[in-house]
């Protein structure tokens, strides 16, 4: 008697259609985490945005609002004054995705009263939960970034700090958001780097800076201990009993009345070594140098020789007796065979390196013939040339015989044997619509034949 196990066959796919749905149900909440962590990264961003506005607008009235604060009484700053001050722009909402209200708190440093510090606080609408609190404060990237959870007390980001919002005469709810702005944050904003201060504030060494050009109008700077200056330009006369140079002295001009001797080189940056009267450069050692008696010609002193391991190079050279060489001639311009030359007798070469002249007004070459190759290539390798020919000077093709077609004929099926532009070989088989590279068989290479033909 036959038994089928249909029982167990059921049971396994019911398991299997639970996993599958377990699966489903982790990789949805996985997404929706996601989601929700993208949302609430998009919220700190916003808080940025509207903490760094706040900033610049304490920094730029920072003096008023000095005024209008105490250390327990706060000067509140609005999404609508931010907005109306163009800190903000005019279509920033003025609640967030919760409906929450951000608003900045300043009061004076206890400690320091002639500072500020603030903090940035939202309220009402409703409340994040924890975990979206914890992922805000880490995210804010202007102040330090906090959140509400008692309803008293701001929190730093991984519990850096803790604040009570009366300190800041803010209040607001547990689940919002808060952001302190400490004192150097705020007087880093404020306007007073644009004055130049003539006592030293501790800890504000840039308020003794100049970051530009200062014009004195004509007026004198009396009582200088030093001046240390990269460089100095004197329109007039500098006056002193000694001068000790490290470097160099720089003029307009320099007159003589004898020699001036040197210990070291003399140079001109700009300038020329002027000399007069047919006179040059003399090595008074050697009894060499160069020098001009005409317009024309640039002579050796005492016909010396001119000597280099480098190169002399000029538009034309003319020997007017032997010219030697102790290597090769290296001709780097080329000629054309059959090309129109003129005078007759010049020596010139092809881009393959063969010799030609100039030969009753053409470029001839002193012989010429033609050269055949072939082979079998295998697909995407380059179809040779022969030794010395170039591309131009020679023609090819390839041809494939070991695949005539695929294994299945009553389909698009053939065989492959093409080039591009450079010669590259497409070598091997259609298939169903499908390129297949050499061959199926193991009884045949899958290689291309090619003939290249190329002629002088």
């Amino acid at each position: 008697m036959k038994k089928y196990d249909r029982g167990w066959a059921s049971l396994e796919t019911g398991a299997a259609l639970l996993i599958v749905m377990l699966l489903i149900a982790w990789g949805a909440g996985i997404w929706q985490d996601y989601i929700q962590t993208k949302g609430w990264q998009t919220e700190a961003r916003l808080v940025s945005n509207w903490t760094s506005a706040a900033r610049s607008y304490i920094g730029k009235n920072y003096t008023t609002l000095q005024g209008s604060s105490t250390t327990t009484t706060p000067a509140v700053i609005t999404t609508t004054m931010l907005k109306n001050t163009g800190f903000l722009s005019s279509g920033f909402t003025e609640t967030n995705s919760e409906g929450q209200r951000l608003q900045a708190y300043v009061v004076r440093n206890a400690q320091n009263p002639e500072l500020l510090q603030a903090m940035v606080v939202s309220s009402g609408g409703t409340p994040y939960p924890v975990k979206a609190l914890i992922q805000m404060a880490k995210d804010i990237t202007t102040g330090l970034g906090g959140y509400i959870q008692d309803g008293k007390t701001a929190t730093g980001a991984l519990r850096s700090w803790s604040v009570a919002l009366s300190n800041y005469g803010a209040k607001s709810g547990n689940g919002h958001i808060a952001v302190l702005l400490s004192t150097d944050e705020l007087s880093g904003a404020a306007e007073d780097t644009d004055r130049l201060y003539r006592f030293q504030v501790n800890g504000r060494p840039d308020l003794n800076k100049m970051h530009t050009a200062i014009d004195m109008g004509s007026n004198n700077l009396n009582n200088v201990g030093a001046v240390n200056a990269q460089t100095g330009n004197f329109s007039g006369n500098v006056n002193g009993v000694n001068g000790t140079f490290s470097g160099q002295v720089k003029g307009n001009s320099g007159n003589f009345d004898v020699n001036v001797t040197a210990g070291g080189d003399i140079r001109s940056n700009n300038g020329w070594l002027i000399t007069r009267n047919s006179k040059g450069w003399l090595n008074e050692t050697h009894g060499g140098g160069f020098y001009m008696s005409d317009g024309s010609w640039v002579r050796s002193v005492n016909n010396k020789g001119i000597y280099t391991g480098g190169q002399v190079k000029g538009g034309t050279v003319r020997a007017d007796g032997r010219l030697y060489t102790g290597e090769y001639l290296q001709l780097e311009r080329t000629a054309v065979a059959g090309a129109s030359c003129s005078p007759n007798g010049l020596v010139g070469r092809d881009n393959t390196g063969a010799i030609l002249s100039c030969q009753s007004g053409t470029w001839r070459k002193s012989n010429s013939g033609s050269t055949v190759i072939t082979g079998r290539i295998a697909n995407g390798q380059q179809i040779p040339l022969p030794t010395g020919f170039s591309a131009s000077q020679c023609s090819w093709s390839v041809s494939n015989a070991e695949n005539p077609q695929g294994w299945k004929p009553n389909y698009f099926a053939g065989s492959v044997a093409t080039y591009d532009a450079n010669r590259i070989v497409k070598c091997g088989f259609y298939d169903e619509y499908n390129f297949h590279k050499g061959t199926f068989r193991a009884d045949l290479t899958g290689k291309c034949s090619y003939v290249v033909a190329c002629q002088n």
